[in-house]
């Protein structure tokens, strides 16, 4: 079956960790009470700014000096739970992804995992706002290439996540996006 959500390359953190033997994916109940507070924090704090934003909006252009002063108090906050949550990274876990998307990451490593296994992981967006705490199943992608490629098809994350995860994913697009239609303009040179 095809992932429903569409990826984008993006190199970032995520901390992997195997299930121990008789660990299951929890349900979604579960799943809540486990996740650790500075992933409950910045999710809410992102959907504060989300809120926040779509407020601004629809405010004149007079309110530039208001929106501007409420951007960087966001952005100290951000600072702060960046901060907070570089004590959930553990290097030893530690691995960084390919691409992501909304329905899960593909990452490259040295180790080798076992095709359908479980696992736990963290996953780490800090300039974007977003850390997404969860579990997925891995599948091989290149089995015969050093480092292997893998794929993590997520199996319990909160949608809130995956809403943050698929917005993130937007907004590096549309920055990718713009990025590449920048180089094109300066390589095309001046039109006379």
């Amino acid at each position: 079956m095809a992932d429903p959500y569409f990826s984008i390359d993006y190199r970032a953190q995520v901390n992997l960790c195997p299930l121990a033997d008789g660990e299951t994916v929890p349900n979604v109940d579960t799943l809540e009470a486990q996740i650790p507070a500075p992933f409950k924090l910045i999710s809410e704090v992102t959907r504060i700014d989300t809120n926040n934003a779509r407020m601004l909006r629809n405010l004149d252009e007079h309110a530039g000096d208001l929106v501007e002063i409420i951007n960087s108090q966001s952005r100290k906050i951000d600072l702060v739970l960046s901060y907070v949550l570089a004590s959930e990274d553990d290097p030893a876990e530690r691995h960084h992804t390919l691409t992501l998307g909304g329905g899960g990451f593909t990452f490259i490593s040295p180790t080798h995992w076992a095709n359908d296994s479980i696992l736990r992981f963290k996953l780490f967006l800090p300039e974007l706002s977003v850390s997404v705490y969860g579990y997925g199943q891995i599948k091989a992608q290149q089995e015969a290439q050093e480092p292997h490629h893998y794929r993590c098809d997520f199996t319990a994350i909160r949608e809130q996540d995956r809403d943050a995860l698929i917005r993130a994913s937007l907004q590096l697009q549309a920055k990718q996006l713009k990025a590449r239609a920048e180089r094109r303009a300066q390589q095309d040179g001046p039109t006379t």
